[in-house]
């Protein structure tokens, strides 16, 4: 949820701003953390989405999108170009409306003195806590650039497999939709001359045909029901998935399926892990960590599993044994954490097991991939061939009494 927000800074600014958080006591530790001295309020937004939420990939801004802003700035500022004139400059190279407005924004933010993690906490629905907190470290470490290539590499990480699990599931829907319209033409272009020519001839048909006939029949006289229907039922589908009951439902199924569940659950693990080990290393400490990484979840479910972890943490406990009391959490994730903890180098550990669960995930899709195709191939074939021996074998009858 969004919230808007009023605040002092340390040196006694009043500044205002919007936050993403999951309830308003969040919000609240979140500004704390950031720095702000006193919240003076709080509240609620709840914004209409807009075409660059609802179609993003068109008018809106794409990750990829974020990924070419940060290195691109890197670039300028090693340079030796200031901030504010590599804003100025990129502003006039962006082709999308949308993102151009964002860079126009951060630009005046910047003018007004405002430093650069400041102005990103002003387009939470484009720079994550995440990408705050990290420019926000180099920042202080006067590696600005440093922290923007981190950045922009951490996003680029996510895009690509996020493109991969996209790719996996693209190609059976894809092949499902055309079996379904060769299946829709079939039984209402192809079949209905032969059904007329079947009957004029009196020949007694198999029941594989008469199931067409009767599925053919009822498309075609309640057609138009269908499609309202199914549209309906797309809408209702779709309005479900954005209330938090359905996200959970979907999340919670997701975690149940056979391969899938093990994609999802894995790849939130990658997530998480590598959320961290970038948090950790621009300097904060973990409770900020876990604060900060939960919310970056995708699995709702996995999130308030995470929750759990970071009351944990919260109560003393390290974060090895707070996993380990949480049998959804894999065991080789709390083994590896217990041995950076007494290493002290728990952030190389979860940079570790961010790479071995990225791998892992790409083992996964190919695994999904290798079974859906034959599969798919499988069930249309047999789906065709029933279809075709349902038209042929009356032909043959035909031809018999000739």
């Amino acid at each position: 949820m969004a919230y808007k927000y009023r605040a002092y800074t340390l040196d006694k600014k009043v500044v205002q701003g919007i936050i993403d958080a999951s309830a308003e006591r969040a919000a609240e530790e979140a500004l704390y953390r950031a720095g702000y001295q006193r919240v003076l309020s709080l509240q609620e937004v709840r914004m209409r989405p807009g075409l660059g939420e609802l179609v993003p990939s068109v008018f809106g801004v794409r990750t990829q999108d974020i990924v070419d802003f940060l290195s691109q700035l890197a670039t300028l500022i090693e340079s030796g170009i200031t901030v504010l004139a590599a804003l100025h400059l990129m502003e006039g190279q962006t082709l999308r409306p949308a993102f151009r407005q964002v860079i126009a924004g951060l630009a005046s933010e910047v003018q007004e003195g405002y430093l650069l993690s400041q102005a990103f906490r002003k387009y939470p629905q484009v720079f994550s806590a995440t990408n705050c907190q990290v420019i926000r470290a180099s920042e202080q470490t006067g590696n600005i650039e440093v922290g923007l290539r981190q950045v922009a590499g951490y996003l680029e990480r996510r895009v690509v497999t996020a493109q991969r699990v996209k790719r996996a599931m693209a190609y059976p829907v894809l092949v499902l939709l055309m079996a379904l319209v060769v299946f829709f033409l079939l039984v209402t272009v192809a079949l209905p001359p032969l059904v007329r020519l079947f009957t004029s001839l009196g020949v007694a048909l198999p029941w594989t045909t008469m199931i067409i006939i009767s599925l053919a029949d009822f498309v075609i006289s309640y057609k138009f029901y269908l499609l309202c229907g199914i549209l309906l039922l797309i809408i209702a589908a779709a309005v479900y998935v954005r209330l938090p009951a359905g996200k959970l439902s979907v999340h919670r199924l997701t975690l149940r399926l056979p391969v899938i569940s093990s994609i999802s659950l894995q790849q939130n693990i990658y997530h998480f892990c590598e959320t961290s080990s970038v948090l950790l290393k621009a300097g904060l400490q973990l409770p900020q960590v876990m604060d900060i990484a939960t919310q970056a979840m995708d699995n709702s479910v996995i999130r308030q599993t995470l929750q759990r972890v970071k009351e944990g943490v919260l109560q003393g406990e390290s974060l090895s044994r707070a996993m380990a009391a949480i049998d959804l959490i894999p065991r080789l994730l709390v083994e590896m954490l217990a041995v950076g903890e007494k290493t002290g180098n728990i952030d190389a550990s979860l940079a570790t097991l961010a790479d071995y669960y990225r791998q892992r995930v790409d083992q996964r899709i190919n695994v999904l991939t290798a079974i859906i195709e034959p599969l798919l191939i499988i069930i249309v074939g047999l789906l065709v061939a029933f279809i075709a021996l349902s038209m042929i074998m009356p032909l043959y009858s035909i031809l018999r009494t000739m």
